[in-house]
């Protein structure tokens, strides 16, 4: 991969890189963090990755990092996400809204193939490829993340009727 071609990997992979990490930590200074690092990666192996390969590859690290990123806050509480308000439950919420809550209750994994489906538009063999799962696991994996999601959404949805 030359400068130009890396360049262009930057320009045009970039946005929906940072859309994916950000869509499934909800942190935009970690997200771009962990987006930086991808590149990095990228410029480190840019003899071995070819460019029509590189969204694909790009998006296999930012998998790891995530995983990587997961695995270091499994344990930690970040208080200044806590609501202390009791009444923060009969928030109105809309569409947007509502979908980004019902993701943030999902397992990572679960939100990360929501993300790449749904949101991303990858089919199940290049999701296959960035997460390691067999394409039968993607299956499963991302109907099991809809109905839960369908739940969650359910869920927010009664309480606010009530």
């Amino acid at each position: 991969m030359t400068i130009e071609e890396y360049n262009i990997c930057v320009n045009q992979i970039g946005p929906s890189l940072l859309r994916f990490v950000n869509s499934n930590l909800n942190n935009k200074d970690v997200s771009k963090d962990i987006v930086q690092d991808c590149f990095y990666v990228l410029w480190q192996n840019r003899k071995t990755v070819f460019i029509e390969k590189a969204k694909s590859y790009l998006f296999s690290v930012g998998h790891h990092k995530l995983m990587d990123t997961y695995r270091a806050v499994k344990n930690t509480v970040d208080i200044a996400n806590i609501n202390f308000s009791v009444d923060s439950e009969f928030i109105e919420f809309s569409t947007k809204n509502l979908v980004k809550y019902g993701l943030s209750k999902l397992k990572p994994e679960y939100r990360e193939i929501i993300t790449l489906r749904d949101l991303e538009g990858y089919n199940y063999k290049e999701i296959e490829k960035i997460t390691g799962l067999s394409e039968s696991n993607v299956k499963v994996n991302l109907f099991r993340a809809r109905r839960e999601l369908k739940a969650v959404i359910s869920e927010v949805e009664v309480i606010n009727e009530n």
